[in-house]
């Protein structure tokens, strides 16, 4: 099994999203509807953690509208979906699924994509017994068919012996692209805006990838998001990698940074408001 980002998926890939961080999660979602719809496949979304609304408004949040009057998205609660009558029937589900298959190639889509939030299976619902055969069914069956799933399960709701078999009865996992992952800090790429998220502490240790993760998001987009809103302490080393990689923007490059508190007192104090191509951005905690 194979490790991916969520830009790579193809029609035929089945792939597990494990995660513990909720923004994390809906950012790689946002991005794997937003591939979809660029590249003119029908986008379906199940949600459980979520409410329909709720989730329409958080990929909203992200930078591109999520409705669409010609039907090309579809945005669904997902035990309407699994467990309708509160049975979880494999071969009812299997056999929709197929039939979605069809109908988006009758309509003119060049594919289907479907993403899954599975945590409608901690209910006590009868047949969760089945899921695991139901995923690697999945699996044999998109590997032959025009379409592309992700099956989201948290990591803090599933125990671990449920994530590993989740994990291998999917063709690939998917994840964010991370450059420094411990228990005070994490960076890693955000997808939807692209960019880079920051969260937790960080000090001059954490120069070089923090250095990495902002030449590889310039590399690729000419305007990016620094996503600092979670970040609660930073040096002014780190602070300059910042201001550093602003400094450096062409012409056609833009910058926005987002944080709060003592984070973004240090930018301000340091200039990275003055450069041009740049916007600094105060938020409130949480948002």
């Amino acid at each position: 099994m194979s490790g991916t980002s969520v830009e790579d998926l193809r029609p035929g890939d089945h792939a597990c999203l494990t995660f513990s961080d909720t923004d994390e999660r809906l950012d790689i979602v946002a991005a794997f509807v937003r591939d979809g719809l660029r590249a003119g496949e029908k986008v379906v979304c199940l949600t459980e953690s979520l409410s329909p609304t709720a989730l329409t408004e958080e990929l909203a949040r992200r930078g591109f509208a999520p409705q669409r009057a010609d039907g090309q998205l579809h945005i669904a609660a997902a035990g309407e979906f699994f467990v309708p009558d509160g049975v979880f029937d494999s071969g009812r589900v299997l056999g929709a699924l197929r039939a979605q298959i069809e109908l988006a190639g009758r309509d003119g889509y060049h594919g289907l994509r479907v993403t899954s939030d599975m945590c409608w299976a901690l209910r006590p619902v009868s047949g969760a017994a089945g899921l695991m055969d139901y995923e690697s069914q999945l699996t044999r069956i998109l590997a032959q068919e025009n379409a592309t799933a992700v099956c989201q399960y948290d990591r803090q709701c599933f125990d671990t012996v449920t994530l590993a078999t989740a994990a291998e009865a999917h063709g690939a996992t998917v994840a964010a692209i991370t450059y420094h992952d411990d228990a005070m800090l994490r960076i890693c790429r955000q997808h939807v805006p692209t960019g880079v998220r920051v969260a937790g502490e960080i000090d001059y240790r954490a120069a070089e990838p923090l250095t990495r993760a902002m030449a590889e998001a310039l590399a690729l987009d000419d305007h990016i998001d620094v996503n600092l809103t979670r970040l609660v302490f930073l040096d002014t080393v780190a602070a300059g990698v910042i201001v550093q990689s602003a400094v450096g923007l062409t012409a056609a490059q833009r910058m926005t940074v987002r944080c709060q508190g003592m984070p973004y007192k240090i930018l301000t104090a340091l200039g990275l408001r003055d450069i041009p191509g740049v916007t600094l951005m105060a938020v409130a905690h949480g948002d």
